[in-house]
């Protein structure tokens, strides 16, 4: 008596409903779904488990979850909602016999697992016509951690089994596929990550060299959605896959790699394995990251960041030696809005832009981050951000210094570019001491303005812009660092950005 007998005798036996006419034109409809690919075995195996019964006629069950599963069990048993569908492999073996794998994502309401199906295994989900969105369930599976990355993933073969739409499956612990993709802002960790976005930016492809003498190709897209965006980082046959993608494109990432960026933070890679899943397109995102922040909001660690300033400072750029033995060039523009200042640093080529800024030119920062700085908070553009000149749509207002200006009495000590003025309280004295960087010249006075008095330190060459003042010079200090008291006084001291203009000698 042959197996498919015995299918549809057990079927028969569970299911009185059915006569034997039905389940055999149930299995001739497997059969021709599948073009010729099934068996009479087969497809006996997908009718029994469309109607939630194994081949042996026992009801089908799989109590485990998803979120559940660890490395090393052998007889795992799962039901799942098929979230994607990746293309099966042909590959060689090392005994030169060919084999077959097929991968796909399976979820349930407590987490997404890889599935792998191996040889006859991969043959039988192939002439399933499985397909994304639908409950499938999987009998006699093994989990490992995959070699690369160690992530956990289950694999079918040998005696492992699969069926469709198993009857006792509950549509609530099956959420919509849309659920099983974080946004970039949900990005925290390192790993495999299924990651919906919509594009927001793209950079040009880059060809390099590798250490083996062949060429490789790298771009850069970022992605915006939750509040937050991220970098994704295409390397090789992706960056002509998306080559035409355009801004404005919703899309789905399947099997991402998140890694930590150079800047901090996180940025999700894109391997041959990877796939991408174009949603729609002209769209924006749901939840955009947020506009532009205020100079005052800004501390360090922050990731992309968007926030605007007039210029009032520009220094020259000067020329390093990184660890590898390149050069490379850096310059400062300080940037000022209603709330603070900072110090934006520009690195190799974005020093082009102070050909075409000057004094009081509105510079936009999107996508930057920020670092502490001696001075305070450093803002870069890093490799995924972005400059602006005088935007349309950007307005500040130029800012007199006299109207930042703090009393002596509510200065606080940590305070950073705060301006101040008063009159002086003594005479100028001269000092040196000694720093990492060698002796230094120090100017120090007392000041007054009438609410309280302070101790003013000038550094360097700030201390030549006060030659000659005496007891009674009123002066302005913009964009000093308060520090400890000392004698009783709190400290100003001058940094790199301060300014200092005489009102009264």
């Amino acid at each position: 008596m042959s197996s498919t007998e015995d299918i549809i005798k057990k079927i028969l036996t569970t299911k009185p409903t059915l006569n034997r006419e039905a389940v055999e034109r149930l299995i001739a409809e497997e059969k021709n779904k599948a073009s010729g690919l099934l068996t009479d075995e087969a497809a006996a195996h997908l009718v029994a488990s469309n109607l939630g019964l194994d081949s042996a006629g026992e009801k089908i069950e799989a109590k485990l979850k998803i979120g559940s599963l660890t490395s090393g069990l052998n007889d795992v048993s799962v039901t799942g909602l098929v979230v994607h569908l990746f293309p099966p492999r042909i590959f060689n073996r090392s005994d030169g016999r060919q084999g077959k794998v097929l991968r796909l994502l399976l979820g349930d309401s407590t987490g997404v697992v890889p599935v792998v199906f191996w040889d006859e295994r991969a043959d039988h989900v192939i002439a399933s016509k499985i397909v994304k969105g639908k409950i499938i369930r999987i009998l006699h599976g093994y989990s490992r951690e995959r070699q690369v990355g160690g992530e956990l993933e289950l694999n079918v073969s040998g005696r492992g089994q699969v069926y469709l739409e198993p009857f006792d499956a509950i549509d609530v612990e099956f959420p919509d596929v849309s659920s099983f993709f974080k946004t970039p802002a949900d990005v925290n960790s390192l790993g495999t990550v299924n990651i919906e976005g919509v594009i927001v930016d793209k950079s040009p492809s880059l060809i390099f060299t590798r250490k083996d003498g062949t060429d490789g190709k790298v771009s850069r897209i970022i992605m915006e959605e939750g509040g937050s965006q991220i970098p994704i980082v295409l390397w090789d046959d992706k960056v002509d896959e998306l080559a035409s993608i355009e801004k404005g494109t919703r899309i789905r990432i399947f099997g991402g790699t998140s890694r930590s960026s150079q800047g901090g933070g996180y940025e999700v890679h894109l391997s041959r394995l990877s796939e991408v899943e174009i949603i729609a397109t002209g769209v924006m995102p749901i939840k955009s990251a947020s506009g532009y922040v205020k100079i005052s909001e800004l501390k360090a660690g922050l990731r992309s960041v968007s926030v605007s300033g007039r210029v009032i400072q520009i220094n020259d750029p000067r020329e390093f030696t990184r660890r590898d033995g390149t050069k490379g060039k850096v310059a400062s523009v300080v940037l000022q809005d209603e709330t603070g200042i900072v110090r934006l640093s520009l690195w190799d080529d974005d020093i082009n832009i102070l050909q075409d800024i000057s004094k009081d030119t509105i510079i936009a920062v999107e996508n930057g981050y920020t670092r502490a700085g001696t001075a305070g908070i450093d803002l870069n553009v890093g490799r995924t951000g972005r400059l602006r000149i005088n935007p349309e749509e950007i307005k500040i207002e130029i800012i007199n210094p006299e109207d930042r200006v703090t009393q002596i009495k509510d200065l606080i000590e940590g305070q950073k570019n705060i301006t101040i003025q008063g009159q002086l309280l003594d005479e100028p004295v001269t000092r040196e001491v000694n720093t990492l960087r060698g002796p230094t010249p120090v100017v120090s006075f007392r000041i007054d303005d009438g609410t309280g008095e302070a101790r003013v330190s000038l550094w360097r060459d700030q201390g030549k812009f006060i030659e000659g003042l005496t007891i009674g010079s009123k002066i302005l200090l913009e964009n000093c660092n308060v520090r400890e008291p000392f004698d009783g006084l709190l400290q100003v001291s001058s940094n790199t950005f301060t300014k200092i203009t005489i009102l009264k000698k």
